[in-house]
């Protein structure tokens, strides 16, 4: 090899060795940002966070609403925490929501919804956010997970208190699903007032014998 074609190779060389060493340090800097920002976030929200060994609002909870008729259902919750967007998709959101530092009340809760006790049980999408800091109080919306929801008694929005322990107290808007049509009727004690219920902490396997109990 030549004097000129080994300088080349020894630059070469030299310039992936400085590009491996750049793309390292940049992940090692962008994995301290998300830690960083991680425990920001725990620091905020200890209500939201397994790891800070105080209880949460997020995670398995499964009881009843009783209606103005008299109709119970079974409620299986599950609610989680939206992960923070390390990603750098949108920096601003609408609401005006930073990607890595929520502001207290934006929307940070997302989850799963089931509802048993009618002719089918349906399933929703949960969005919602505390009303309180600490999440004593907090409102949830739910949306049809399934393209065609069944017909009958379904929830829009649900507003509940949390006890810091095991236990919620809630009360939830429904309306009839009939088709596409969502009917409401503020002479109907079910689809008027807002439904009373309540739920605990419990691990999933709860919610299908509770379902079973109501078809017995």
């Amino acid at each position: 090899m030549s004097p000129r074609a080994r300088g080349r190779f020894g630059s070469l060389r030299s310039g992936c060795g400085v590009l491996v060493v750049a793309v390292l340090l940049l992940a090692l800097f962008s994995g301290a940002m998300e830690l960083f920002w991680t425990r920001v976030d725990q620091r905020r929200f200890p209500w939201a966070y397994e790891e800070t060994g105080r209880p949460t609002l997020v995670g398995t909870w499964v009881g009843s609403i009783t209606t103005g008729r008299g109709a119970v259902r079974g409620l299986y919750l599950d609610l989680q925490l939206k992960p923070l967007d390390f990603e750098g998709r949108a920096v601003r959101r609408s609401s005006g929501n930073n990607r890595i530092y929520r502001r207290h009340g934006s929307e940070m809760l997302v989850g799963e919804l089931r509802m048993c006790g009618g002719p089918k049980e349906q399933r929703f999408t949960v969005t919602g956010y505390p009303v309180d800091d600490d999440a004593s109080r907090f409102s949830l919306g739910f949306y049809p997970a399934d393209s065609v929801p069944p017909d009958g008694l379904a929830p829009s929005h649900m507003r509940g208190m949390w006890n810091h322990k095991d236990s919620l107290r809630v009360e939830a808007d429904l309306h009839m699903r009939q088709g596409k049509s969502a009917i409401t009727n503020t002479a109907d004690p079910e689809t008027g007032p807002p439904q009373a219920g309540a739920l605990h902490r419990a691990s999933a396997n709860e919610y299908p014998a509770l379902c079973r109990r109501l078809r017995g």
